[in-house]
């Protein structure tokens, strides 16, 4: 199998795996490409975040966002895409293969956005009910 070249740096990206689920993240700037559908059960797997390494780097946020990056498996131009959750999380996304790439430290924030919405989601339940008995 081919080895992938991080799309943002040009580094070589590393397979890694976390309880079966298997990532490429980059030696140099420590990126994370997921294929279709592997940031969606990793984000629900308590210490899954040990795959990210770093801080997200603001410094550089709006020179990242306004480059555009080419997917690591099919090389088409990937679609920039904005979480509007607690923390806004730029990422882009490849609209042929399904893909995700987060920039170092975005994983967190993305997998923190997912348990405060749904720790929300338990408090408002926890509310209707109170509210109906």
């Amino acid at each position: 199998m081919e080895s992938l070249i991080c799309p943002k740096c040009g580094g070589n990206l590393e397979t890694i795996s976390y309880q079966d689920v298997e990532v490429d993240r980059c030696g140099q700037c420590a990126g994370i490409w997921f294929d279709s559908l592997e940031a969606e059960q990793l984000k629900s797997i308590k210490g899954s975040e040990k795959i990210d390494l770093a801080d997200s780097q603001e410094d550089n946020e709006l020179e990242s966002r306004q480059k555009q990056i080419n997917c690591p498996r099919c090389q088409v131009t990937m679609m920039k895409m904005l979480d509007f959750d607690q923390h806004p999380i730029w990422y882009e996304t490849c609209l042929q293969c399904g893909g995700i790439w987060f920039d170092a430290g975005e994983f967190t924030q993305f997998k923190d956005n997912f348990q405060q919405n749904r720790l929300l989601k338990q408090a408002m339940k926890v509310l209707r009910f109170k509210k109906n008995n």
